[in-house]
């Protein structure tokens, strides 16, 4: 005798809640904050609208580059919108004794980019994740999705550049 069992499907939004297709208009969720690192170096620190998104290592054929963290408030309804993204986008080393033996180790005064995005006005029934892709020419773009999606840029990891940062002016830290 062979049973057969159903399971029925019900995503859960960032916080871990149940969703339903059917939720109300004006009803706040919690997307997921994924990032898409397209760039040719590692990007330690990313925000949207200054909520932390994590470090981005350098994209490869099958993925964006980094993992998921919690959440980027959405309101349903609110359709195409506007957001603030920011992002590391090089900086300078200088030295520094950080150690009690003396020991003189280098720091990195990141270097930060940030631009206003328009959020894809295509926005799913369903939408659970808040996806940033950050491009090689130093633009920015942003999606909510149902689904995370694969990278939009098939590109080697063999492009990664991880030559050091210039020194800072009189190798010290910029005010």
């Amino acid at each position: 005798m062979l049973a057969m069992v159903a399971c029925e499907f019900r995503p859960i939004d960032a916080a871990g809640s149940e969703m339903s297709a059917a939720k109300p208009m004006g009803t706040q969720i919690s997307l997921t904050l994924t990032g898409y690192n397209y760039t040719n170096r590692y990007i330690d620190q990313f925000s949207v609208d200054g909520q932390g998104g994590g470090n981005l290592y350098v994209s490869g054929p099958l993925g964006g580059g980094g993992g998921s963290v919690c959440c980027v408030p959405y309101i349903i309804g609110a359709g195409a919108w506007k957001t603030m993204i920011r992002w590391q986008v090089g900086g300078c080393r200088f030295d520094e004794i950080i150690d009690s033996g003396g020991q003189t180790l280098f720091q990195v005064h990141p270097v930060f980019k940030e631009i206003e995005v328009h959020i894809n006005p295509s926005i799913p029934d369903n939408p659970r994740y808040f996806e940033v892709h950050f491009f090689p020419d130093g633009h920015a773009e942003a999606a909510i999705t149902e689904y995370s999606s694969p990278p939009r840029l098939i590109l080697s990891k063999d492009r990664e550049d991880r030559s050091p940062y210039r020194q800072c002016l009189n190798n010290k830290k910029p005010e």
